[in-house]
């Protein structure tokens, strides 16, 4: 169960990432001026701070739940490199970045290590 709520953390932590992503491109004048309620996709900008808020709030919360029975050093580099390959595949997928054959390398590496970390025991002094 609580490696279920780090995998969650860890998509929550990608789809934080994206909110912040899309709030970095809006003008932050048409935010102090409230004219992006009329702009044609303003809804879009309630939607990213919604989600900022939302996966940023649920993403600390499952992190913290998991930490109860998953060691913090192992349950930090799962949920970072998890995070890490997740924002590699929606750029590649939905953003149209270009593959390139050294980074889907070094992911394949991520994946190799959150699988160690998770099959192989931990044990307490």
């Amino acid at each position: 169960m609580h490696w279920i709520l780090l995998f969650l953390a860890s998509v929550c932590e990608v789809c934080w990432l994206y909110c912040i992503r899309y709030l970095n491109q809006v003008d932050i004048q048409s935010v102090t001026s409230f004219s992006f309620i009329h702009e044609k996709e303003g809804w879009l900008f309630i939607v990213a701070v919604l989600g900022y808020a939302g996966f940023g709030i649920a993403n600390v919360l499952l992190f913290s739940s998991a930490l109860k029975k998953i060691p913090a050093s192992a349950a930090f580099g799962i949920w970072t490199g998890m995070a890490i390959v997740g924002n590699t595949v929606v750029d590649y997928s939905i953003f149209d970045i270009q593959f390139s054959l050294n980074q889907g390398i070094f992911a394949l590496i991520l994946c190799i290590g959150i699988l160690g970390l998770r099959v192989m025991p931990i044990k307490k002094k």
